[in-house]
C-alpha cells in the first residue's frame, strides 16, 4: 500500500476523532483542559475542515477518482458514488451549522454529534465494501 495513502487515511481519522471530541469539550464558560484548549485555538473545526478536505482528496485521487469525475453524472450514478456524495452533503451541513451556531451552548451539540456519527458509519461502508 502506498505510504502517503495510509499517512493520509491516518490523518482523515484521527481528524475525525478530534474533531467529534472537541464538539463535546467546545464549551467557552468550561475551564476544563480541552474547553481552554479548543477556545485558544480559535475551534477545531476550521482546521479539521481544512486537514479533512485535503486527505479527502488524497484518498480519492489514490482510488482513481479526480475531482472532475467526482462531479461526472457516471460517478454519481454508482452506489458507491451516491454514498460519497451523501456523506460530502453531510459534512457541508455540518459547517454551515458551524458557521451558523459557533460557540453558542444549545442543545445543537446533540445535533453535530448524530450527523458526526452518521457521517463516520457512511465513510466506514465507503472503505468497506459492505454495500457494493
Amino acid at each position: 500500500m502506498d505510504l502517503v495513502y495510509v499517512v493520509a487515511v491516518w490523518v482523515h481519522v484521527g481528524t475525525v476523532a478530534f474533531w467529534i471530541g472537541a464538539m463535546f469539550f467546545e464549551d467557552p464558560n468550561s475551564n476544563r483542559f480541552f474547553s481552554r484548549m479548543v477556545d485558544r485555538m480559535g475551534g477545531v473545526g476550521w482546521y479539521a475542515q481544512a486537514i479533512l478536505w485535503t486527505t479527502g482528496i488524497i484518498m480519492l485521487n489514490h482510488r482513481g477518482i479526480s475531482i472532475e469525475q467526482l462531479f461526472s453524472r457516471e460517478f454519481i450514478g454508482t452506489s458507491w458514488g451516491k454514498m460519497m456524495w451523501a456523506k460530502i452533503t453531510l459534512v457541508l451541513l455540518l459547517a454551515v451549522f458551524q458557521v451558523i451556531i459557533g460557540h453558542r451552548a444549545s442543545k445543537a451539540i446533540y445535533g453535530y454529534v448524530f450527523v458526526s456519527f452518521v457521517i463516520v458509519g457512511i465513510s466506514v461502508m465507503l472503505v468497506r465494501p459492505i454495500l457494493f
